[in-house]
């Protein structure tokens, strides 16, 4: 089987995400390659593959990084691609299925990353936004500015929704290890 199809989507939850490429993948159309909105994939076997995505930039140095994922291949993990810290992972389907975090120590840490990467850029757009907005400085192009202003802290608010549904998993997690550590 050939083909190849090209699709755009924005997500801002990494889960929602991983379970659309999946559908796709149940529909036969295997991942080959992503950057940011843009995705391309190979028609192949329905079901053929399982699909995980990841932030892998928190684990430290390149070797580190490049450690992880020689062990993960040992395992029939294949890697699709990186782009900048994140990461889509694949597994033959008939395999069985699996995750990236077995234990509640793991997944927490793995919500951390990706919750002050989301709060890190939250901050820098709504300290930008609000330079923007307030600029005293009269320049011509001053309408721009406030309008480059409101994209940024539009972007902040964006941020915040799916930050607060990662901050209501740390926090179930956190309970979790509380009740099995007592």
């Amino acid at each position: 089987m050939s083909g190849r199809k090209i699709k755009i989507r924005l997500f801002f939850d990494y889960e929602k995400e991983e379970e659309w490429v999946n559908r796709m993948a149940k529909k036969g159309w295997n991942l080959s390659s992503f950057w940011l909105v843009y995705y391309c994939f190979e028609k192949g076997e329905p079901g053929e593959f399982t699909y995980r995505n990841e932030m892998i930039g928190g684990l430290g140095s390149k070797k580190e990084s490049k450690e992880y994922i020689d062990f993960l291949q040992t395992s029939g993990i294949e890697l699709v691609k990186v782009v900048f810290n994140w990461a889509y992972f694949r597994k033959k389907a008939a395999d069985g299925p699996f995750e990236l975090y077995s234990d509640t120590t793991s997944k927490l840490a793995y919500l951390n990353r990706i919750f002050y990467l989301f709060l890190t850029v939250l901050l820098i757009n709504l300290f930008i936004g609000i330079i923007n907005s307030t600029l005293l400085i009269p320049i011509n192009g001053e309408s721009f500015n406030h309008f480059v202003g409101g994209v940024n802290i539009g972007c902040a608010i964006t941020l915040l929704f799916p930050m607060l549904k990662i901050m209501k998993k740390r926090k179930n997690l956190k309970q979790q290890l509380e009740i099995f550590n007592d």
